[in-house]
C-alpha cells in the first residue's frame, strides 16, 4: 500500500515584498512564474502541475500593504498632450514568510513527476511582478503540512463552474486547467510579434491565458460535509416526535443505515448508501448520525433528529440520494424483534437542535464520547497527539487547535460518562473513549464529527454550549 505522500513548493519573496493583485499568489501565477524561469512548456513537470486539483495553500495571514500610485509614460497618441502619463494604482505587500502549496500525491507516478516538477521550480527568478524576486523550493513529505500561529491555510472549495456564486470570506484565485500551457505559449509568441512591419501595425496583447476560477477559504470555514437533516416520527400517521436514549447512539445509527439501504437497494446508490468506500479513498463514505437535543437551557439530550453526513466530493451522490429518500419515509426497525420503531422524515435544516452542530464556533464540546484513533494513550502526550490525529482524520487542519480538555466525564448536562454509551464492537483490542472540548484559534464550521465512531454517531461535537 502506498503511503500518504504531499509535494510542498515554498516560494520565499527575497525582497519580503510582492505587487501582485492577488492574495494569495494564485497557483496559475505559480505555474507562468515556473513556465518563464524555465523559458518553455515542455519543461518536465509542468505538464503534471497543470492537469492537478487546487492545491491548499498556507500564506501569512498578517501582510501589511501600502497603496500608491505610479505613472509611466503613454506613447498610444502624441497629439493628447493631456495624456502623457499613464496612472497605475500599486498594492505592495510586505511578506514575512513563505508561501506554500501543497499538492496530494496518489501513486508512484505523481511522485516522479513532482520530482520534475521541484527541479523546473527552481528556475524560478520572480512571482508577482517582474520585481518581486523570489525562489521556489520543494519537497516531497509524508506529513500533511497544517497552518501555525499567524499563517492562514486557504482550502479551495469548488471552481467557478460549480459553484458561480461566493461569500465575502472566499478568496477567488485562478488555477491551471487543460490548456493553460498552450494559451501561454501562444501569448508569447504573440507579444513576439506585436511589432510586425509585414503587417504594418502595432498588435494588442492577447487575453490572459487560459486558466479556471476556484473559490479558497480559510480552513475551518471550509464546507465539509453534505448534511441531509430529519426529524424521528413515531411510526403511522402520528406528528409525534419519537425520542430515544443518546447512550444509544450507534443502535440508532445502524437502524437509520439499514432503513437506507433498503430503499436504496435497487438503485446504483447502494454501496454509497451502505458505506462502503471505493479502495483508492476512503473518504467517499456516508455517515449516520443521531443528534441529541440541545441548543437551549432545558434541552433533554434526547434523540429525536438525525443527519446523513457525506463529504462534499461526495455532493453528486447526495444530491441523488435525497432525490430518492423523498420518494418514501425511512422505517426504523429494531433488530432483534423486527418492529418498526419510528420513521425518518427529510426535515427543515433552520431547525434550532441542526443550528447547534452546524453553526460556526471557537470552541467546541462533545455529545457523545470520541473514540480516539489509536490503541494506547497511557498518557497526555499520546491523547494529544491522538486528537490531532482525529482532527486530521476529519478534514480539520490540527494546526487550530489552541487547547483542548480530555475527560471520561462529560462537560455538557445532556452528556453522559463515557462507560454508558453502547458502543460499537470494533476489532481494536482497546477502546479510548473520552469527552473532548475544543478551543481553536480561528472559527471552525460544523459538522464536526471525530474519532473512529464518527460514521455512527460517537465523537459529535455542538458548537459553543
Amino acid at each position: 500500500m502506498l503511503l500518504e505522500r504531499w509535494l510542498v513548493l515554498e516560494a520565499n519573496f527575497l525582497n519580503g515584498v510582492y505587487r501582485g493583485l492577488e492574495w494569495p499568489p494564485s497557483p496559475f501565477r505559480l505555474l507562468q512564474a515556473i513556465v518563464a524561469g524555465n523559458r518553455s512548456i515542455e519543461t518536465p513537470g509542468v505538464a503534471w502541475f497543470e492537469r492537478q486539483p487546487a492545491p491548499d495553500i498556507l500564506a501569512p495571514a498578517e501582510t501589511p500593504t501600502l497603496r500608491y500610485t505610479i505613472y509611466v509614460p503613454n506613447n498610444t497618441d502624441r497629439r493628447k498632450t493631456d495624456g502623457a502619463t499613464t496612472g497605475r494604482d500599486i498594492v505592495e505587500r510586505r511578506v514575512s514568510a513563505p508561501v506554500r502549496y501543497v499538492f496530494g500525491l496518489k501513486n508512484e507516478a505523481d511522485q516522479e513527476e513532482a520530482a520534475q516538477l521541484i527541479v523546473a521550480a527552481a528556475s524560478v527568478h520572480t512571482l508577482g511582478s517582474g520585481q518581486d524576486q523570489a525562489s521556489v523550493t520543494g519537497m516531497l513529505t509524508g506529513t500533511l503540512p497544517t497552518c501555525q500561529p499567524g499563517i492562514t491555510h486557504f482550502v479551495p472549495m469548488a471552481s467557478n463552474a460549480r459553484l458561480p456564486l461566493h461569500n465575502e470570506i472566499d478568496c477567488i484565485l485562478r488555477v491551471p486547467m487543460p490548456g493553460s500551457l498552450e494559451s501561454l505559449e501562444a501569448r508569447f509568441q504573440a507579444t513576439q510579434k506585436r511589432l510586425d512591419k509585414e503587417k504594418g501595425w502595432f498588435s494588442p496583447v492577447l487575453p490572459p491565458g487560459r486558466h479556471d476560477v476556484v473559490a479558497y477559504r480559510p480552513a475551518g470555514l471550509e464546507a465539509r460535509l453534505v448534511m441531509i437533516p430529519f426529524k424521528l416520527v413515531r411510526p403511522g400517521a402520528s406528528p409525534a416526535l419519537r425520542s430515544f436514549d443518546a447512550r444509544n447512539t450507534v443502535v440508532v445509527a445502524g437502524q437509520l443505515r439499514g432503513a437506507v439501504m433498503k430503499l436504496t437497494s435497487e438503485s446504483p446508490l447502494a454501496d454509497f448508501a451502505a458505506g462502503y468506500t471505493p479502495r483508492h479513498d476512503a473518504n467517499r463514505r456516508l455517515s449516520w448520525v443521531p443528534l441529541p437535543s440541545i441548543g437551549h437551557e432545558y434541552a433533554d439530550g434526547l434523540v429525536r433528529r438525525a443527519a446523513l453526513l457525506g463529504p462534499m466530493i461526495c455532493l453528486a451522490e447526495m444530491a441523488s440520494l435525497i432525490n430518492i429518500l423523498g420518494t418514501a419515509p425511512l422505517a426504523l426497525v429494531d433488530e432483534e424483534s423486527g418492529e418498526i420503531v419510528a420513521e425518518a422524515e427529510l426535515a427543515e435544516p433552520d431547525d434550532g437542535v441542526f443550528a447547534a452542530y452546524r453553526g460556526e464556533s471557537r470552541t467546541w464540546t462533545s455529545i457523545t464520547p470520541v473514540i480516539l484513533p489509536g490503541d494506547h494513550a497511557a498518557e497526555p502526550r499520546l491523547v494529544r497527539n491522538l486528537v490531532l490525529k482525529a482532527l486530521r482524520n476529519s478534514g480539520i487542519d490540527p494546526g487550530l487547535l489552541e487547547e483542548f480538555s480530555a475527560n471520561r466525564v462529560p462537560f455538557l448536562r445532556q452528556a453522559y460518562h463515557v462507560d454508558e454509551y453502547r458502543l460499537k464492537a470494533w476489532k481494536a483490542g482497546k477502546l479510548i473513549p473520552y469527552h473532548l472540548r475544543l478551543q481553536f484559534r480561528e472559527p471552525v464550521r460544523g459538522p464536526v464529527l471525530l474519532g473512529r465512531g464518527r460514521h455512527f454517531g460517537l465523537g459529535l461535537c455542538c458548537a459553543n454550549p
